[in-house]
C-alpha cells in the first residue's frame, strides 16, 4: 500500500457514504462500503506492516523502532520497502536480492548505469555518490552514445534554478541560474527590465549572484558541482535518480567488499 492507494480508499469510502445517505434503504450499500470496504484497506495495509515490524526486530531494532517502521509501512510501504530497509543491517543474500529485485524499478541492470529517457539504452557505469545522499557522474560529459543527448546538464541539476517557480515540462525551463557559480554581473541581466531600470536609477549598476544560464541543455564550462536531482530527471522520465538510488549505490559497494 502507497499513498496514493490510502487516497483512493479514502475517495472512496467518502463517496459511497455520501451515496448511502442519499439512499437509505439499501442496506447492502451500507455494508458493502460501511463495513466491508474499511475491512479490505486495513486488511491491505497490515499485510505491509506487519512483515515490516517482524524484518525490524529480526535486524536487532527495539520495539518501539520496530513499531515506528511497521506505522510507515502501514501508511506508505514504497518509503520502508525502498529507503528504511536499505539502512537496516542486510545479509549478504539479502543485499543480492534488493539489488536484483532494483532493476525494476531503476531500469537498468546495477545502479551505477543510467536509463537515456531519449532512446531507452542503458548507460552503464556512469553514477557515483555525493554526500548528503547525493548523485552525480565519475566522468563529464556525460554523453548517449546512441542518440549523443548530453545528459549531466543544468537542466537536470539540483544546483539550477529554472527562470520560474516550479519545474515541469509545460513550463519554461530552458532558461534559469545557478545557485553555486556566482559572479558580478549587470542588473539588466538579472533583473527584469522595470526593475534593473529602478535599480540603476538608485546607482546599482551590477549585482553579485548566480550565474545565468541561457540553455539549460548547454552548462557552463567552469561547472564541476553537477549533482542530479529527482523532481527534475522523474519530469524527463530518468527512472529513481534521488536517495533510492544513492542507497542501492551503497549496497552496491558494501556488496563488492
Amino acid at each position: 500500500m502507497n499513498y496514493q492507494l490510502h487516497l483512493l480508499f479514502l475517495f472512496l469510502w467518502v463517496t459511497a457514504g455520501v451515496a448511502y445517505a442519499g439512499n437509505p434503504a439499501n442496506s447492502w450499500l451500507k455494508i458493502i462500503f460501511a463495513a466491508a470496504l474499511p475491512a479490505i484497506w486495513i486488511g491491505l495495509s497490515l499485510l505491509a506492516a506487519i512483515p515490516a515490524f517482524i524484518f525490524s526486530r529480526q535486524k536487532n531494532l527495539s520495539w518501539f523502532s520496530s513499531l515506528g517502521n511497521a506505522l510507515l509501512a502501514f501508511f506508505h510501504y514504497p518509503y520502508f520497502h525502498w529507503v528504511l530497509r536499505l539502512n537496516l543491517p542486510l545479509t549478504a543474500e539479502e543485499k543480492e536480492s534488493i539489488l536484483q529485485e532494483s532493476k525494476i524499478l531503476t531500469r537498468v541492470s546495477h545502479p551505477s548505469s543510467i536509463l537515456c529517457p531519449f532512446c531507452q539504452i542503458e548507460i552503464p557505469g556512469v553514477l557515483k555518490e555525493v554526500e548528503k545522499n547525493g548523485l552525480t557522474v565519475r566522468k563529464r560529459p556525460l554523453t548517449c552514445p546512441k542518440c549523443h543527448t548530453r545528459l549531466d546538464v543544468c537542466r537536470y541539476c539540483l544546483y539550477f534554478e529554472p527562470t520560474t517557480s516550479h519545474f515541469s515540462l509545460n513550463q519554461n525551463s530552458s532558461s534559469g541560474r545557478c545557485s553555486v557559480i556566482k559572479k558580478r554581473q549587470p542588473v539588466e541581466e538579472i533583473c527584469t527590465p522595470d526593475m534593473a531600470q529602478r535599480l540603476k536609477n538608485m546607482g546599482y549598476d551590477s549585482f553579485y549572484a548566480g550565474l545565468r544560464i541561457y540553455d539549460s541543455f548547454s552548462p557552463p564550462s567552469s561547472c564541476r558541482q553537477f549533482q542530479w536531482d529527482e523532481t527534475k530527471t522523474k519530469a524527463d522520465g530518468f527512472p529513481c535518480m534521488g536517495k533510492t538510488r544513492y542507497l542501492l549505490l551503497s549496497l552496491a559497494a558494501k556488496d563488492k567488499d
